[in-house]
């Protein structure tokens, strides 16, 4: 074999590596996100639905928030993001999830969402019972009253209950976890790598269709 043959060779093999490098996928299964079985529905004509699970009172869900509202700004116009609150039968979270879906109904949702956050984890606020919340709802000029009718209102408890139901068929041990269109779950990563697995799952189950 000539000096150019082997002059070539090296080249090659390099090129292979680099190559197989690109094709390799970046995340694995079992490490970095979990196939759901059985699979359960997720976006209708063409949506993929992504399902974020958190927690009022968990710091690793408040640490991921930013992350998550940076997301949103880039993510596929086909996507739809629905936020679940976990609960564990603690009754002061659930107290946080019936709020979550009583200021969802009177459309106060997106607007005290980060503040219920803020509160607990960087004004340090005991918000365990429904009074210390109130107070702090008050603070921020939601209609204490229409709150109160909304958490007895049958909307809030059948909403509330599905939120458990959910937990319970994607196997939601921890928070923050999300899952892409009811195949996939991805939960205890860093803000920026639990994204971009998001975007790696949902440009699978794209390709899966």
């Amino acid at each position: 074999m000539n000096r150019r043959v082997f002059a070539v060779v090296p080249l090659l093999l390099v090129s292979l590596f680099a190559f197989a490098a690109q094709a390799a996928p970046k995340f694995e299964e079992e490490l970095h996100y979990f196939e759901v079985i059985p699979p359960q529905p997720g976006g209708e004509a063409g949506r993929v639905k992504v399902l974020e699970f958190f927690m009022y009172g968990c710091p690793h869900c408040f640490d991921l928030e930013p992350h998550v509202n940076a997301w949103k700004q880039r993510k596929p116009e086909n996507v739809d993001v629905v936020l679940v609150p976990a609960m564990f039968q603690r009754p002061d979270i659930v107290m946080h999830a019936e709020t979550f879906y009583a200021l969802k109904l009177m459309g106060e949702s997106e607007r005290m969402h980060e503040r219920i956050f803020e509160a607990i984890h960087v004004q340090n606020r005991n918000l365990r019972t429904q009074m210390a919340m109130e107070k702090l709802l008050e603070e921020h000029g939601v209609d204490i009253e229409a709150y109160r009718k909304a958490m007895k209102s049958f909307a809030v408890k059948t909403q509330a209950n599905r939120a458990a139901l959910l937990a319970k068929r994607f196997d939601i041990r921890g928070v923050p976890a999300i899952v892409v269109d009811g195949k996939y779950r991805t939960g205890g990563l860093h803000g920026d790598v639990m994204m971009e697995v998001t975007d790696y799952l949902i440009e699978r189950v794209q390709q899966e269709r």
